[in-house]
Parts: C-alpha cells; structure tokens; sequence
C-alpha cells in the first residue's frame, strides 16, 4: 500500500531550569534549587483535532479551509530528581563556631520533580573535603558515620543501611531529607573550608542521566502502569561548605504572601454588612539568602500544633478573621494541604490555638483559619519552592454608615527548619522579607505572630502594605493589607464590554476594550486598503449608583485622533432607538437618528438613552455599529504611506464609547457637569494575522554564494541562486492585536489557522517546470518543512518526498497550527527548495 499523505506532528518540549545561588556560612557556593514538576500526569491521552481553517473567534462559523485530521497522544512518563543543600547544624555545639572535633550535621532535600511516582535510591555514602570526616553520631544512631533519612519532614529519622536504600513510592514534587554527620578533625584551622557532597553528579548537575558510580542518588522506576520512564535513570547531586571558625546559621527563609483577589457587594451598594471579600495567600521558600546575613537557607518543615486533639508536627499557614468580618465559605487549599479552623481568641499565637479539621456548626464563630500540610503528600516545602492556592473569602459583618471603612487583614506561617526542630519559622504577610526579617535592623523578631492582636479596626499607617501587594517595607513584623468599602455615590455608571461593565483597561476602567476583525477579502496584498463591512458591537452599561438613572451613550474621539479614519461611521443602538455620527478625524457629528426619547424624537442634542436603569447595580446591553471608510489599511501592515508620510500600522482602529448621566438633561455630553460617565473602546482590526515571507539561498551542492552577497541571510529582496543551491523560505505569521491586560477586556486570539503554500498555484511556480526541460524547477529537502510551534504539516501530493516530477516530489505544504494564537505571539514556518 503507498501511503498518500503523511502528517507531522511537532511539538515543543519543555525544559526547567535550576539555578540559584546560597550565601553559606559566609562563603558563596553554587547550588541547584528545586523545581516542581509543571507536565500532564503520565499515561494522560491527548486528542487534538485542527480543523483546517483560519478565523476570528469572536466571528465563529465562517471557514476558509478544510479540517486537519486527529491526532492522538499519550503522555510518557519522564522521571526527574533534584538534590538541594537544605542547610548545616553544628550538633556538638548549637549556635557556637565551628571548631575540631565538633560534628556538624550537613541536611539535603531530594525532590521528585518528573511527573510520577518515582523511588529514590540513596546511599550510606557522602564525600567530604578539608579537615573533616564522614562521621559522628546522630541522634537515635547507634553507628558512627551513619546517614539518616525522612520521609515525613524531619519529625522521622531513620538509618540508611550499610548497602544504601531504596525509599517508597515519592509523590510528584514529593521530598525526602537526608542528613550527613561531618566530624571536624584535629588540627582544624580557622578559615578552613569543609564540604560535604550529596550524589556524584559533574558540577552538582541535576536531573541527569545517571552514569553509574558509587554514592549516586538516584530514581528507581516505581513500575506502574505508566510504564519505564522515557528518560531512564536520572541523578542528582548536592554539595554544602562551611569554615572553621564560623557560626552555622541554618535556617528556612519562609515568606508568605497576600493579596486581595476579588471583591463582591453581593449585588447591593447598601448596607456595607454582606459585602464580600476574597483573599489568595502564597508561601515561598527561599532558595537564597536574600537577607544577606550568612544564613544557609533550608527546606520549611513543621512545628508542633494541636489538631483535632493530638499534637503533631505540622507547617502552618493561618490567617486571623479580620475585625468587622466572619468567614463566609470554605476555604480553599491546595493540593497536599489541608484546611483546619480554630475558635481561640486571637490573643493567642496561631500555632498555640487549638485547631480542627471539622469546620464548626457556624462559620461566623471561626476566629482563625488554618492550612496544614497532608504528610503523606508533603513532608517539606523545599528550597527555591513556592506554594500557591490558598483562599479565604470573609463577609463584612460589623462595617456600619457609608464608610469609608477599613478592613486590615494580615496572615502568618509557623514551622521549623528541616533537621533543626528547635529553630522556630514565623513570618508575617505584607512584605518581601522571609522570617520577619527587618531589613534595617538585620534581625528575626521572636514574637511569633507579631501584631495578630491587632488585626482589627486600628493598625499603624507605618505598618500597612500600601499597594496591597506584598511590597510593604515598614514592619519587621508584616504589613497589613487594606480592603476599603464605602457606599456608591447616588449618582454612579459603569460601561465596559458585553457582561463586563466592570472591566478595567491598561490604566482604568475608561480603556477597557472589545476588539473585532472586519472579514478582508482574499488576495489584498500588504499595502493595499480596503472598505470592510461594518463590524458590529455589544457593550453593557450598569447604573452602579443608589438611585435609578437615564444613561446616555455618544462615541467620543480617541486619545490619539488620527488613530480612526476620517469618514468613520459610528451608530449607537438601543432597541427601537438608534443615532449614527461621523468622525471627521476631530470630532464626531450627528448625521442621523430613529426613534423617539421621551417622547422627543432623536436629534442632534439628543443621544440614544437608557431610561430608568435599576439602582445599585441594574444593567443593560446596548449595540455599536463601527463602519470603517474605504481607504483604510490592513491592520497588519508594517507601514502605511499617505500624503508624504508614512506611519506604523499594526494596530486597530479605535472607536471610545462613553456612558454618562446627563446632569442638566441637555443631551450633551460635558465632562465637566457629567461627572458620572465612563467610557469603553470598541476596537476593529482590518485582519490581525500579519503574514511575512522571506527567503534565503543556502549553499547545498551548487557553488559557494559569492563574497558580499546579502542571499544567505532572511530577507525580502530578490535572490540568485545556482543549480544545486537551495533556496529557504520563511513565513513569519503573528498575532498583532492587542494583548489583554486589565480584566474583562474581549481580546483577539487567532484560531484555526492554515496556512498553505502551492508552488504550482499562480503567482507561485517554485513546483512548475517553467523552463520545459522535463525536471521541475525546484525539489522539495526532506524534514526541511518546520513550524516553530506545535502543528500539523501536510504534504501534497504525497508524503514529504523529493523527485524531479510533479508525482514525485511536494507540491504543496499546508501547515495546520494547533490551538489558538495569542496576541503578540509570532511563529514561524519555513521549508526548503533545491534548485535543480
């Protein structure tokens, strides 16, 4: 059988990338700082089907060309493995200097970072250089030089056998510490330098291949169903240092972040008392030390906390319920931890309260919300790691009158160092400093929730985090985040894109935006223009104000004005009311109007009006209709020229539409009485996939390009090939629309695209035997055709082949990209011809 048409499927891989640096002791030494796995679960299939066509999304229905066929995957399974330094212990002399014949306890982190369950091998073996031996008794070992492993975060230790070990099954992002006791001989200097290494791996390289010698820490295939690792055997290896004659500081640098992610008045602006807030908390785990005060950053591990009745150890993440406010909902945690409550006063330290898993009868009695980690899923939150996902949402309760009223909220994590229990971990939200560490004073305040007590309805303007954003640089002890509600103003309007009223641009809420596409015929060519169709629109206003409204809508002239043509069209629609305006590159005017407004018929001091829209939220949908002038330029042209001046196009063209309550009822719209207005851009494109080609000449078997030839770099120019040359094509297509930023906004991805190239369609004849000597003039290089993203390139008439006939070679390659196309993003699709 011939197989007719053969597909190729590319994709692109992703890497990580390890790196950091750790201030040890005083001494600079590189390390690798874990990443997480971040890939589809191994054995997931994947099906994708690209349907052969290129359209707007937010103009569905209308193809262009046919549907590509399905393609199947399953994702294999990739193992991975990191090994951190997580810090160095002096056991023999806790807090002092490093001096002879102390041991000192050298703690790693070995994480799963593939994407399944995977074991870990590790030896009874470590290697150490300078004064120093692998030796010393840890605690609960009874034979010197012994190495330790846990798997539950430090509370656990367990011996590592002579032969080394094999674990159980790790989780993905998973960890296990291994702990090395490092005896300092005699005769020891001050200044010397002792390392300890964990794995032999080149340069404490990561997640490589495994080339077999004695101390690897290694994966060892779990043998599920997923099947043997694609990757095989993976390695990793770690190395610390110390000098004699320091003082170890080994401590974990926990910082936990908040912000405010949502905000709900439950649908009224009256009273303030349901009002909701949504908060999201992060921990991170530094994997440097940002503090710049010599500490051996180290894994977060647990403390001791009471839960549901019995003391274990456990990393805490809490958050005080805020004064004036009860907790509304479940909170939400992420995977690997739980949620857990508390009713002790706040005047009691979160990892003294009394926590449970069990939620009260009634949430409003909940005076701390807590997140605990799952031990049999996370152990430690490793080095260079940070964990996000945590939620609470709180209802206002206690805010009275039209406020302003404040509500602070700050947050806090409990734990220990991993291998160190007795070195207590508190920090406080608000701020970028791990451990309430005080910038300027370079201490660790000890008292633990630093402020909790005052989680109320007083805080210091020195201590509160001002952009709510983690940025506050005022307390050692964190910095508050504000909420601050108040009552509408009576009179208040929202306009925005459709169901968005709310929707906030690059710099506000009057440059939210809609974007759409008029359709452009085939064959306009760069630099020619176009007189598309009429692109049509639907906004929604809100009347976010106390009081019912009558909401008038006129467009207004953009920011920049010559950023919409001369002669646009602009006709604003409300059921049976309509009035259209014409730009004249300064101003819009009035040309025409349907339909009456209480009982006035439309007029040019009159714009289409929304009566009586409902107070405290009430909404309602109107339509824009932008019809461009002819003359205009494709949206996806590099330059336009015009009266002896050229500009920069790739853009679109905007259209603002403003909102406002007519204060004096005059039907004009004037900034300065109208104070209750706000305004939303409806944007049209004319095409937004800008489609570059360029080619080059590559040596191949013809002769050498001569000296100066520009032919062997990318251009638009024309070339001169030789036979034997070959000729490189590139189309460069990208997304030239604006990108989203804000929210709310209605943004332009490029779906279904296809791109087709046929060398035997006119203009094109690089398939054609234009010089009747019974060869084509160009022959397809096998494996040559490539996109830069993921797609499917099919070859016609067969499959990717070369001949010197039109039956026997490609003729045509059509590239179908999978998934949409972002704004901004630009990819590339190239092939190669052999000149015959």
């Amino acid at each position: 059988m011939v197989n007719r048409k053969k597909s190729v499927n590319k994709q692109r891989q992703p890497y990580l990338s390890l790196v950091a640096t750790a201030l040890l002791t005083g001494s600079f030494f590189q390390f690798i700082a874990p990443v997480l796995a971040d890939g589809t679960a191994a054995g997931t299939p994947i099906s994708n089907t690209a349907t052969a066509t290129y359209e707007d999304p937010n103009a569905p229905g209308s193809p262009i060309n046919s549907t590509s066929n399905t393609v199947t995957v399953t994702v294999a399974e990739v193992a991975g493995i990191t090994v951190t330094g997580s810090g160095i212990a002096n056991q023999t002399n806790p807090g002092g200097s490093t001096k002879a014949g102390d041991t000192l306890v050298y703690t790693y982190t070995v994480t799963n970072v593939g994407n399944d369950l995977t074991k870990f091998q590790i030896p009874n073996l470590a290697t150490t250089t300078g004064p120093a031996t692998v030796s010393g008794l840890l605690p609960g070992s009874s034979t010197s030089g012994n190495l330790q492993y846990s798997t539950d975060g430090g509370t656990t230790w367990i011996n590592i056998p002579a032969g080394g070990l094999t674990t159980g099954a790790i989780a993905v992002n998973g960890t296990v510490l291994v702990r090395v006791p490092v005896t300092v001989q005699a005769g020891a200097q001050a200044g010397d330098t002792i390392t300890a290494r964990l794995g032999q791996t080149p340069g404490d390289a990561q997640n490589q291949p495994r080339i077999a010698d004695g101390g690897d820490v290694y994966t060892v295939d779990n043998s599920n169903t997923a099947g043997a690792p694609i990757n095989g055997v993976r390695e990793a290896s770690a190395t610390q240092q110390t000098q004699v004659g320091n003082t170890a500081k080994t401590r974990a640098l926990a910082t936990i972040l908040k912000t405010k992610t949502a905000y709900d008045n439950a649908g009224t602006s009256t009273p303030l008392t349901d009002d909701l807030l949504t908060y999201g908390l992060s921990l991170r785990v530094e994997g440097n030390d940002v503090t710049n005060t010599g500490v051996t950053p180290a894994a977060l591990a647990g403390e001791n906390i009471s839960v549901d009745g019995a003391t274990v150890s456990r990393i805490l993440v809490s958050d005080a319920i805020p004064a004036n406010t009860v907790l509304n909902s479940t909170p939400i945690a992420p995977s690997g931890w739980r949620v857990v409550y508390t009713t002790t006063t706040t005047n009691t330290n979160a990892e003294a309260a009394t926590w449970s898993t069990t939620a009260p009868a009634s949430l409003s009695s909940v005076t701390r919300v807590g997140f605990i980690n799952d031990p049999n899923l996370v152990t430690s939150v490793g080095t260079g790691t940070t964990v996000n996902g945590f939620s609470i949402q709180v209802k206002t309760t206690g805010a009275t009158g039209n406020g302003p009223v404040n509500i602070y909220n700050i947050a806090q994590v409990a734990g220990t160092t991993a291998g160190d229990p007795t070195t207590k971990i508190y920090d406080n939200s608000g701020d970028q400093n791990p451990d309430n560490f005080n910038s300027t004073g370079q201490t660790f305040p000890t008292t633990p929730d630093g402020g909790f007590v005052a989680n109320g309805t007083v805080v210091p303007a020195n201590q509160t985090d001002a952009q709510n954003n983690n940025t506050g640089t005022n307390s050692p002890t964190g910095d508050y985040n504000i909420a601050t509600l108040s009552v509408p103003n009576a009179t208040s309007v929202l306009n925005g894109p459709n169901g968005v009223p709310d929707a906030i641009g690059p710099t506000s809420n009057n440059d939210d935006f809609t974007n759409k596409s008029a359709l452009i015929p085939p064959n306009i060519a760069p630099g020619l223009t176009v007189n598309p169709a009429a692109v049509s629109f639907t906004n929604t206003v809100q009347n976010s104000g106390t009081s019912p409204a009558n909401i008038s809508l006129v467009p207004t002239p953009p920011t920049t004005p010559g950023d919409l043509p001369s002669g646009t069209v602009v006709t604003v629609s409300y059921q049976g009311l309509s009035a259209a305006y014409t730009y004249n590159g300064t101003i819009f005017t009035f040309t025409s109007g349907a339909g009456t407004v209480g009982g006035n018929p439309i007029s040019a001091t009159n714009p289409v009006r929304i009566d009586a829209v409902p107070a405290n939220g009430g909404k309602a949908n109107y339509g824009v209709s932008v019809d461009l002038p002819a003359g205009t330029p494709l949206s996806t042209d590099t330059t336009a020229q015009g009266a002896a001046v050229t500009t920069t196009i790739e853009r679109g063209f905007p259209t603002p539409v403003t909102a406002f309550i007519d204060t004096n009822n005059n039907g004009l719209f004037e900034p300065a009485v109208d104070t209750a207005n706000n305004t939303s851009i409806d944007r049209v494109y004319t095409g937004f996939l800008q489609l570059l080609k360029e080619s080059r000449v590559l040596q191949g078997t013809g002769p050498a390009l001569p000296g100066g030839s520009t032919d062997g770099t990318f251009s638009t120019t024309a070339k001169k090939p030789a036979p034997g040359n070959i000729i490189e094509y590139r189309i460069t297509y990208k997304n030239i629309s604006t990108p989203q930023v804000g929210s709310g906004n209605v943004i332009l991805n490029v779906d279904k695209i296809v791109i087709t190239e046929d060398g035997t369609q006119s203009p094109n004849n690089w398939a054609k035997d234009n010089d009747n000597n019974s060869l084509i003039d160009t022959s397809n290089i096998v494996s040559s055709a490539k996109d830069s993203g993921t797609s499917t390139i099919q070859f016609f008439p067969g499959n990717d082949q070369t001949g010197t006939t039109a039956n026997t070679d490609v003729t045509k390659y059509v590239d179908a990209v999978t998934g949409q196309v972002a704004p901004g993003i630009q990819r590339t699709f190239t092939f190669q011809r052999k000149v015959n």
